[in-house]
């Protein structure tokens, strides 16, 4: 299984210049071998930059994407993990998860892939989640 972070999804919603075609060849190579996934979390970041909801669907579908609900331990993982960075950051005031937190115990939990372009914080927080990523570092 392999889960898309949000940054994954944007660049190919935005067309972004920089990155939607490296995340758009990633997407299509990923979802050859295994199964693509996002959560809740994915569709609220993305959902801003999607348009109406009938399109954001169709579009997911078009690319073998899957919704996976957050399950209880998922989000339980990503809490614990949080409470980890903040004790790393006594001046952090937020006391708000941040979505990484949640995507990241999401993927642990189902012992799944990330593909992202943000390796840094998922290697900090989530070292035993493989990931794929532009430095194609793997892990």
């Amino acid at each position: 299984m392999i889960f898309l972070d949000s940054n994954i999804l944007i660049d190919v919603i935005e067309f972004d210049q920089d990155w939607e075609k490296w995340s758009s060849s990633q997407i299509e190579d990923a979802g050859k071998v295994d199964r693509l996934v996002i959560n809740e979390i994915v569709v609220a970041e993305a959902a801003p930059r999607s348009g109406p909801l009938e399109q954001f669907e169709n579009s997911m579908e078009i690319m073998g994407i899957s919704l996976e609900p957050l399950s209880i331990q998922a989000a339980y993982r990503a809490g614990q993990t949080f409470q980890i960075y903040r004790q790393n950051r006594p001046n952090y005031a937020k006391r708000s998860i941040l979505a990484d937190f949640l995507i990241g115990g999401h993927a642990e939990v189902m012992h799944a892939t990330i593909l992202t372009r943000d390796p840094r914080f998922y290697r900090t927080y989530f070292p035993s989640v493989p990931l794929i990523t532009p430095d194609k570092a793997g892990t």
